[in-house]
């Protein structure tokens, strides 16, 4: 009887020992579970904010892609502004030359033509008599011109007539065209007008 009992003893711990193993396992399995979800919470809660952080990242990238599009674009279309001006600039300075060295032409022109004249005046044509001395007083030939006012030896005062102009008064009066227009620096040669005064220099 004895060993009829023992047997049967063991063979009933058997199924206890594995279930309080069963527990024991289940209960560290548990918490093992447990303790890896708070640390992966933490991990999910990092992997979400740094897609978040990407994705704002990707939208500011995006928005200074686009601000840097814009920004060549104006530079390419400053770049064109400039190459116009300078190509304006370039056909205003051109231009500003070309009419300084007409001026230039036309001027020496004039002094040629004015000597010339006066050459022409003083080789054997008479000199006009002033109006004063002329016969026939003021009704007198329309080529004689009004004789200067002032003293031999200095500056004279001539009074512009109809028709004059610095060439005519310099060959009447028997001086270089160069000189009467260095008497009157602020006279324009090219508007003078009836009843204008300017100076003869002296021979």
């Amino acid at each position: 009887m004895e060993d009829d009992i023992e047997p049967s003893s063991g063979a009933s711990m058997v199924p206890l020992a594995l279930a309080l193993l069963a527990i024991v396992l289940g209960g560290a399995g548990l918490y093992f579970g447990l303790t890896a979800n708070q640390q992966l919470v933490p991990i999910a809660a990092s992997i979400d904010e740094g897609s978040s952080s990407a994705a704002r990242i990707d939208k500011r990238l995006s928005s200074l892609e686009t601000r840097l599009a814009e920004l060549s674009a104006q530079n390419g279309e400053l770049a064109k502004t400039v190459e116009r001006l300078r190509v304006y600039g370039s056909q205003s300075e051109r231009l500003a030359k070309q009419a300084a060295s007409g001026v230039t032409s036309n001027r020496e022109e004039l002094v040629k033509l004015a000597q010339k004249m006066n050459e022409l005046a003083t080789s054997g044509a008479p000199r006009p008599t002033p109006p004063a001395a002329a016969s026939g007083g003021s009704g007198g030939d329309s080529g004689e011109r009004a004789a200067p006012s002032a003293a031999s030896g200095g500056a004279a005062t001539y009074v512009i007539k109809s028709g004059d102009t610095f060439a005519k008064i310099a060959g009447q009066q028997g001086v270089s065209l160069d000189a009467l227009l260095a008497a009157n620096p602020g006279a324009d040669p090219r508007r003078l007008s009836i009843g204008q005064k300017i100076k003869i220099p002296a021979n």
